[in-house]
């Protein structure tokens, strides 16, 4: 006989073998509502693995949202605070961190901000400047010498000064004094004689290996120019004349330009710039100064170290130009730059233009640069975080939330999900629920840990579809607890 009514407090005594067709859902009132959260625990991994390995920023899924902090797309930097970004690659996080602003003495001739930095710039070479800070910092520096001052005569121009740019420098504790030295371009001669030198800009200080930026070689008279941070450019003369070009400093200049020692030999070799050697002087025509370096410390890009142009003995030909970076224009006998064209620029190291006979002396060589630059204010871990997400719309206001998040405890310390750890959702972006209570779902990786928080009641806080979380850490301490955010999901229902 066919079972025709089946009491629902006693379905339970039923063979299954003997229960065909469907059941209405009405009938089935107290039946277990199936568990979704561990479904919505494993997408969430599921998609920080797909998110990190792709390197993505913050996305959206249906009723999540998903953040490996790739980028800060998806904080709210407003609401956030001590928020440091570290890691790299696939292993971005973010920790609280504090900031300071570090005390420092100086006494630079020229300052200046470039957003998160401050640089300091000296220019004066009649006297040493000094520079320190009150904690340890990571800095970087430009340092260049003098440039040489082009020959007169039968010449080659001057080369530019050494340049020396360092960034991931340790200035050590302890408040030490460096001191600055900024070295003079060489001096343009007024008889026909060899080019002079430029003088060498220095740093120094405890902490730090000397770093000396050599002067620039002077171009040549009747031969070859001299070495320097850039090699002098070397002279035009009369057949079988030619010298070898002047050597520059490895790893802060190149070589001055050479000349054919062809007859007629007419054009001087060029100064030596820090990009690039001097061009030789042809039979006619005086090299190009060598180019010189861009650097962009003070936040502009521009060029340091040009070499300058050779000179010409021959009323058709053209002199050598400067060299970009300051090199000074060099000069036939037609008079028609002045000296203020053949010097070369002072603050940038530029060798000075070589004259033959048309102005009353060479140019002279420009005067060096040190410069130092330091972020204005120092970030260190250690401090305790609020992460606030930006909103994500859901499609309908949810009652319920979800919350995965990969943690990792670096410094000796293991984060207590009681207290050191926290976390609030919010539906309408603004007004957040109480603290969730998250549970230790296992390991990810060495120190590294799966939180979980399941059905979190929003139903307490203001409706809404703006979809927000908040991550707060405490008790934090540099190299005793740092508690590390790797990735975050919100579902929510």
């Amino acid at each position: 006989m066919a079972i025709s009514k089946i009491k629902s407090d006693s379905i339970d005594t039923v063979d299954a073998t003997k229960l065909t067709g469907t059941i209405a859902v009405g009938r089935l009132d107290n039946a277990p509502a199936t568990d979704l959260s561990k479904l919505e625990y494993n997408q969430a991994i599921l998609a920080f693995k797909v998110a990190s390995a792709n390197q993505l920023a913050k996305f959206s899924m249906v009723d999540q949202v998903i953040d490996e902090y790739q980028d800060a797309t998806g904080i709210d930097a407003g609401a956030s605070t001590n928020e440091l970004a570290g890691g790299a690659t696939t292993a971005k996080y973010y920790e609280g961190g504090s900031t300071v602003t570090p005390t420092v003495v100086q006494d630079a001739d020229a300052t200046g901000v470039d957003g998160d930095y401050t640089w300091y710039k000296w220019t004066d070479t009649g006297s040493t400047g000094s520079f320190s800070i009150n904690a340890a910092q990571t800095i970087e520096y430009l340092i260049v010498a003098g440039g040489g001052s082009g020959g007169r005569g039968n010449s080659g121009g001057g080369g530019a000064g050494g340049l020396i740019a360092t960034t991931g420098v340790s200035y050590p504790s302890g408040t030490p004094t460096w001191t600055v030295t900024v070295g003079a371009g060489g001096t343009g001669p007024s008889g026909t004689s060899q080019g002079v030198n430029g003088s060498n800009s220095i740093l120094s200080g405890t902490g730090l290996s000397t770093q000396t930026a050599i002067g620039g070689g002077g171009g040549g008279t009747q031969g070859g120019g001299s070495p320097g941070g850039s090699g002098g450019g070397n002279a035009h003369g009369a057949a079988g004349a030619a010298a070898t070009p002047a050597a520059g400093t490895a790893g802060q200049g190149n070589d001055g330009g050479g000349s054919s020692g062809s007859a007629p030999q007419y054009g001087g070799g060029a100064g030596g710039g820090a990009g690039a050697a001097g061009g030789a002087g042809t039979a006619s025509n005086g090299g190009d100064g060598g180019i010189g370096l861009q650097n962009d410390i003070t936040g502009t890009n521009l060029y340091y170290a040009g070499g300058g142009g050779g000179s010409t003995n021959y009323s058709t030909a053209a002199a050598g130009a400067g060299g970009n970076g300051g090199g000074g224009q060099g000069a036939g006998n037609d008079g028609l730059i002045t000296l203020a064209q053949a010097d070369g620029d002072d603050n940038t190291g530029g060798g000075g233009g070589s004259i033959y006979i048309s102005l009353s002396r060479t140019g002279s060589g420009g005067s060096g640069v040190v410069i130092i630059r330091r972020l204005t204010s120092i970030e260190s871990s250690g401090g305790n975080l609020t992460l606030q997400s930006v909103a994500t719309t859901a499609e309908s206001a949810p009652t319920t939330a979800n919350l995965v998040v990969l943690i990792e405890d670096s410094g000796s310390g293991t984060a207590d999900l009681a207290s050191d750890i926290k976390a609030k959702v919010s539906r309408d972006g603004s007004a957040f629920t109480g603290y969730v209570t998250f549970t230790d779902e296992g390991n990810w990786g060495t120190d590294k840990r799966i939180l979980r928080s399941n059905d979190i009641d929003l139903t307490g806080v203001t409706s809404g579809t703006s979809m927000k979380y908040k991550i707060e850490t405490f008790n934090q301490s540099a190299g005793v607890k740092e508690t590390r955010i790797h990735a975050t999901s919100l579902a929510w229902a």
